[in-house]
């Protein structure tokens, strides 16, 4: 999420898209990529609105204690049975040292960690036409600026290798590529995320499984911006079922370039959004995080709010921790966590 919270804690136009207001057809299977669009085993657009959920080391708030799978169910159930949503990013959490931290590898190197992920994955995907994200969020193999790098293609052929029979999960391949605000290193981003798409295709075929949907991020400016992307789709693995993942903190009047226009031409989703004042970084309003959302729904463009937490802003949650990790705290949205709660509502089948 920008630099508070790194601090803090091709293809051709498809056919029409369903009308605003429409609903995904129910599916527990595979998801794919047809033009711009995401579609479901029987062609119709998918459509997933939800939130991005921390997984057991909570944005730095539990990793003092051991890991707690069952608070993350709890959410999980939250934000799902009680607030709609259909759609969760995971967020990966891990650290290069322990500094007193009681959890903080990565699924390399702690077998427990990426235990307590397939546990959380499948318990969130036996929920109906729930879908999960797996995005490596805070990941020592994640280079300095913000790319994929060699030891991260490892991270994610463990992965691929991991979820390979799960039709209901998605990866995304980092968080957010930083800076570059003139573009100038797009193509060796570009290179980054084309070699993790590649990686993760290997692995899957060495499973013998199907594609999944793989999000990479946009090159510059915190993953918002998508426009090389336009003109140079990824190409690994023949660049089927890949999606290009935008960051959305901006106000309504840079829509257009953020997610409107490349929506047209590749399949987009808004890995993350909220309300935030951030002076000469960020700035989005409770209305624009509405106007989005309505344009997003026009659009067919999933979405992801940020985030489902008490001290990772913008934040979802109201703070009831008493300064601690959250287990058992009451779960009541702040006022952006109860716009978001009520639009997702709307789409409750």
């Amino acid at each position: 999420m920008l630099v508070t919270l790194a601090t803090a804690c091709g293809g051709s136009s498809a056919s029409p898209v369903p009308g605003p207001g429409a609903s995904p057809s129910p599916s527990g299977g595979w998801l794919s990529t047809a033009g711009n669009r995401i579609v479901t085993a029987d062609g119709a657009t998918w459509m997933g609105r939800g939130v991005n959920l921390p997984d057991t080391r909570s944005c730095g708030a539990c990793v003092l204690e051991p890991p707690n799978v069952a608070e993350v169910k709890r959410r999980i159930d939250e934000v799902v049975d009680q607030w709609g949503a259909n759609f969760l990013r995971l967020l990966l959490e891990s650290y290069p040292a322990p500094d007193g931290k009681a959890q903080w590898r990565g699924v390399l190197d702690d077998p427990t960690y990426l235990a307590s992920l397939r546990e959380i994955v499948a318990y969130a995907t036996s929920k109906r036409d729930v879908y999960v994200m797996l995005s490596l969020w805070h990941d020592p193999s994640i280079g300095p600026t913000g790319w994929p790098t060699s030891d991260t293609n490892r991270v994610w052929q463990r992965l691929a290798s991991t979820f390979a029979g799960d039709p209901r999960v998605l990866f995304g391949v980092a968080s957010e590529p930083a800076a570059n605000f003139d573009g100038a290193q797009d193509a060796q981003v570009w290179t980054a995320m084309n070699d993790a798409v590649a990686a993760i295709r290997a692995a899957e075929d060495g499973a013998g499984a199907r594609h999944h949907i793989v999000a990479v991020q946009g090159t510059r400016q915190w993953a918002r911006v998508l426009d090389y992307y336009v003109q140079n789709p990824i190409r690994a693995g023949g660049g089927a079922n890949v999606v290009y993942e935008t960051h959305v903190y901006d106000s309504a009047d840079v829509f257009q370039s953020r997610f409107v226009g490349p929506s047209r031409t590749i399949p987009v989703i808004i890995g993350e959004f909220g309300p935030i004042d951030q002076p000469g970084v960020a700035r989005m309003t409770t209305s624009d995080c509405a106007r989005l959302m309505d344009q997003a729904d026009a659009l067919q463009v999933p979405y992801l709010g940020w985030t489902f937490h008490m001290r990772c802003p913008p934040d979802l949650l109201e703070d009831h921790s008493n300064g601690g990790c959250g287990v058992g705290m009451p779960l009541r949205p702040t006022a952006w966590g109860a716009l978001l709660r009520d639009h997702l509502l709307t789409f409750r089948r």
